[in-house]
């Protein structure tokens, strides 16, 4: 699962890469549907897309979704660029809020991963939207870019996931391959985005892109996306095999913590990890060690973002 999650008070200069634009409010569609999952925390806004019914009498509506007040049954506005109805295949649209209900991300996939990624901030009866999207795509693709021979014309088939945080700051992370099937692994690329937009001055704090071997590739994905649900899904023959599952795991992750930690604080990492390593090779029983690499899998996860 990725984290997901975008809003604007005052007038402000756009950045050449930042595209941002008020949305009012217009009537009730019929046959609209509320997404799933894309509700405000506080039940108030939600998304609006036509259902499957709709968009058959009318191939158009995919373009048309609407951020919604659902208490008051207003319409906010359009969303720019929206390419989704209910139930559409191989497209997906992904919603994550912020704890106090004024900010969303709003992500609109293809097949193989993100296409447009957006922030929608909440002000009185419409809202603000801004285009954040287009930054992560230049960076991966011109980290692509350093390790083909080919010139890459995209950002290759990217997977996004967000932090969504009280300070009007959202961490940005997002992995991509050339490859996604994986049929030609001996000419596949793969880049890392690490990134922090701000909202209060609409610009990218940091946005940095690099290329990663397969290995690093895989780790930063389950360095993103690790969860204790997976451990608790998975069946192992022996606590030793668990305890192999859990060690392949820990080193996934740690390799994602030295991506995209900075050096400095990276080798404090490393030293703790080296000690860490000591303790639990000391261990009495693989249960016992067992528990150690799933503590230690959660705590360098937090690293990461």
């Amino acid at each position: 699962m990725r984290y997901i999650g975008r809003v604007l008070i005052v007038p402000f200069v756009l950045s050449p890469n930042i595209a941002a634009s008020r949305t009012h409010a217009a009537d009730w569609p019929e046959n609209y549907v509320v997404r799933e999952n894309s509700e405000s925390p506080d039940g108030q806004y939600g998304i609006l897309v036509a259902s499957m019914d709709a968009w058959e009498k009318d191939e158009t509506l995919e373009e048309t979704n609407y951020l919604a007040n659902l208490k008051n049954h207003r319409l906010m506005g359009k969303i720019r660029g929206a390419d989704y109805f209910e139930g559409q295949n191989h497209r997906g649209l992904q919603v994550v809020w912020s704890p106090d209900s004024s900010w969303c991300v709003v992500e609109y996939d293809g097949r193989y991963g993100a296409d447009t990624i957006s922030v929608l901030e909440v002000k009185d009866s419409n809202f603000i939207q801004t285009e954040i999207g287009k930054k992560v795509d230049k960076e991966l693709a011109a980290a692509l870019n350093k390790k083909s021979h080919d010139k890459v014309e995209h950002r290759g088939d990217a997977t996004t996931y967000f932090r969504i945080g009280a300070d009007q700051k959202l961490p940005v992370r997002a992995v991509s391959t050339t490859d996604p099937k994986e049929l030609d692994l001996k000419n596949c690329h793969y880049a890392l985005f690490d990134g922090t937009f701000d909202l209060r001055s609409k610009k990218w704090l940091t946005a940095n892109a690099r290329a990663l071997d397969r290995e690093e590739y895989k780790g930063v994905e389950t360095g993103l996306t690790y969860s204790e649900t997976e451990l608790r899904d998975t069946s192992f023959k022996s606590p030793e095999k668990k305890a192999e599952w859990l060690d392949e795991r820990l080193n996934e992750v740690y390799t994602s913590v030295r991506l995209l930690l900075p050096p400095n604080s990276f080798a404090a990492v490393k030293k703790e990890q080296i000690e860490w390593l000591k303790k639990r090779d000391a261990a009495g029983s693989v249960e016992e060690k067992c528990k150690s690499m799933e503590a230690r899998i959660k705590a360098l996860q937090e690293l990461v973002w």
